[in-house]
């Protein structure tokens, strides 16, 4: 338990084990021993023996003593996998010493994690690979809509390889770089992380940052020694996973479970840097999915079959060897691995292209316009100050500074002006006029965004996608009078990775940025720096020994928040009473949680509920009035909404909540995310979607 808390540094639970077996040995053994005989009448035989059983428990915790004998008995258990360090190179480091700085040599490691061990273990927690397996089953049936990688024809090339019969598990790569020291401090120093995490899982399981692995751990600067080197036990790792598999134990007896490298991800200069391409994106030749010169990559609005990158063209650009020809520098060490080549590496994400990227590029040339022309910055931020965000909402949106006009970016984190991008049409909306073409400009982007971060999406999005990018970037050109950015033209190629790799939510790096916390958090409880790399992975594999003992199910389990009994009559609206099950209609009173998690989703009153789809084809909501907790699960009551209509002008749909209430099972939802109400300025209450239904 100590273990799993990864701000307690290891010596501190030294501390913690020392002085508790202190306890029990000088305080409560011999105080309950004296207890006893004195209230007990004892014979000296009776009391020898009582000395015996005493002593017996003297020492309790000999075998946990020091961290060595904990670290062998957690090992023993196979609870708890050890990194492996793994020479990489050598460098001289000055040491100082009493005559005089001394020259030494310094041997460099990466750490590495057995992923093969942790797989195996993950996959043996009760339930985990039949969850995985039949929500894998689920979606072989719907081949028309597209929610997961394994549905895809990258994955079906990849996946023909083997046997029908055959269990193979899809396998996402990512990799980034981590501060692990104050970044502004006198010692900065990154280290470069290589997560796993297997794309599959149900839905519930896949944004779990507990569920993505680490595989290896080393100083950044030491890639200097090649990426042959730094990631081959990496490389080694995923080769023996899809030639070799692995021995899952389950209650049917052993499995044999292969994993497949799907999709390597990271963000876009750390793509190219591990696809053996130039980092730079004002080079001739930057993009890694096609070789448009740079000249045409400003204005490019569609993709050129003709210039995509090919296995064969890769090949001959290495041997070219000129970076500024063809923007290869050199071979990737992870076209080593039997079923990838970065060529076919059809991924993108969502969270660096559009919301750290392309949305700061329209948003900013939106205010130039707007300021002052329709609103001060002071009105806009006054706005913002006063905005009544929903119970949903975790983010809020920082002022906007006033030389906004001035700047290049927003100074939003990426959630941040996502949430500042959505809401913009519900706070100045009333102020721009209807037919000005920078507005026409954010709502083509909130169009792209709706698509973009939609989970689900049927295979005749893939010409929508293509057209709806080509009719952005145009007009971003023609409206504004800039060039597109490096970010702006992967949009070209977005449907492309649609059709590949399936939606781009199960993409997205910013799950395994979350994963870094997981690094961060022990680097930063530690004093020492002798070898990082070797502390924060030691700490990683006892946080998921951890798990791995108390064996709990990868699906969440449902929370209740705390309850209050009620009855019927305590409703101030009693219209939902005939929608109710019968098992709950006849109760004299029930449970109400004020909030509850379900599914990974927590719900509270005041939310608004997607609960379907109507015959014209618009959502219908409810507002979350009461949660009911009875004997079979839980019962959603909730006032229903009448849909006014979509209001294009804000990209949100207007509506009135009602007096009618009603009642729905949250696992009929539509989608299990909820929403907000948003006010305008002029009273109308709006629902933003997430995401295209």
């Amino acid at each position: 338990m100590l273990y799993g808390m990864p701000k307690l540094p290891r010596q501190y639970v030294q501390c913690i084990v020392s002085a508790v077996n202190s306890y029990v040995n000088n305080g409560v053994l011999p105080n309950l021993k004296s207890s006893i005989i004195s209230s007990v009448q004892l014979d000296g035989s009776h009391i020898v023996e009582l000395g015996k059983v005493f002593f017996s428990y003297t020492d309790l915790f000999s075998h946990l003593s020091t961290e060595h004998r904990r670290l062998k008995y957690f090992e023993g258990s196979g609870c708890y996998i050890p990194p492996i360090s793994h020479l990489v190179g050598e460098v001289d480091v000055s040491i100082k010493t009493a005559d005089g700085p001394v020259l030494k040599t310094k041997q460099c490691f990466v750490q590495s994690i057995p992923l093969d061990k942790v797989l195996k273990k993950y996959l043996e927690i009760p339930g985990a690979l039949n969850e995985i397996l039949s929500y894998m089953n689920t979606l072989d049936v719907n081949s028309e809509c597209k929610e997961n990688f394994i549905q895809c024809e990258l994955w079906k090339e990849k996946r023909s390889k083997l046997s029908d019969q055959d269990i193979v598990l899809p396998l996402h790569a990512y990799f980034d770089d981590v501060e692990c020291n104050n970044s502004l401090g006198s010692h900065p120093g990154k280290l470069g992380a290589v997560y796993a995490s297997i794309s599959s899982l149900p839905p519930e399981c896949q944004s779990k940052v507990e569920n993505i692995f680490l595989a290896s751990v080393f100083e950044s600067w030491m890639r200097d020694f090649g990426d042959d080197k730094v990631f081959a036990p990496t490389i080694a790792l995923l080769k023996l996973l899809e030639e070799q598999g692995i021995i899952v134990d389950t209650p049917e007896g052993p499995k044999t479970v292969y994993f497949i490298t799907g999709l390597l991800l990271g963000d876009n200069q750390g793509l190219n840097s591990l696809s053996g391409l130039v980092e730079c994106f004002t080079s001739n030749f930057c993009c890694r999915f096609c070789k448009t010169h740079k000249s045409e990559l400003v204005t490019q609005s569609t993709e050129n079959c003709n210039s995509l990158r090919t296995k064969q063209s890769y090949d001959n650009d290495i041997a070219t060897d000129d970076p500024s020809l063809t923007g290869v520098k050199k071979d990737s060490v992870f076209n080593q691995l039997p079923s990838f080549h970065v060529t076919s590496n059809y991924s993108v994400d969502v969270f660096h292209d559009l919301c750290e990227g392309v949305c700061h590029y329209v948003m900013i040339h939106l205010l130039k316009n707007c300021v002052p022309t329709y609103f001060s910055v002071s009105e806009l931020n006054h706005r913002i100050d006063m905005f009544q965000y929903g119970a949903c909402d975790s983010n809020r949106i920082p002022p906007v500074s006033n030389d906004v006009t001035s700047r290049r970016k927003l100074k939003m984190s990426g959630s941040e002006t996502l949430l500042f991008v959505k809401l913009f049409g519900v706070l100045v909306g009333d102020k721009v006029p209807i037919d000005n073409m920078y507005w026409k400009l954010y709502l083509k982007l909130l169009e792209l965004l709706d698509i973009c971060l939609s989970k689900n999406l049927s295979v005749g999005q893939y010409e929508y996608l293509k057209v709806l990018v080509k009719e952005f970037n145009e007009m971003y050109v023609q409206t504004t009078g800039d060039t597109l950015k490096a970010k702006m033209h992967l949009l070209v190629h977005y449907a492309t990775v649609f059709r590949q790799s399936g939606p781009f939510p199960g993409m997205s790096t910013k799950r395994y940025e979350s994963k870094h916390r997981s690094l961060t958090i022990p680097a930063h409880a530690t004093e020492s720096r002798r070898n990082i790399c070797l502390t924060v992975a030691i700490q990683h594999q006892l946080n998921l020994c951890h798990r791995f003992m108390s064996k709990v199910s990868i699906l969440p389990q449902t929370e209740l928040g705390p309850c209050s009994e009620l009855l019927i009559s305590d409703f101030d609206n009693e219209t939902f009473v005939n929608s109710l099950p019968d098992c709950i209609r006849t109760l004299k009173c029930f449970l109400s949680p004020e909030w509850v998690q379900l599914k990974g989703t927590e719900y509270r009153p005041g939310m608004v509920l997607l609960l379907g789809i109507s015959d014209c084809g618009g959502p219908c909501f409810g507002v979350l009035e009461a949660i009911i907790s009875h004997s079979t699960g839980l019962v959603f009551i909730h006032s229903c909404i009448d849909l006014v209509g979509f209001d294009e002008h804000v990209h949100g749909y207007e509506v009135q909540v009602t007096d009618k209430w009603s009642c729905v099972n949250p696992l009929d939802l539509y989608d299990p995310l909820p929403l907000s109400i948003y006010h305008s300025c002029k009273g109308i209450k709006y629902v933003i979607l997430r995401y295209k239904l």
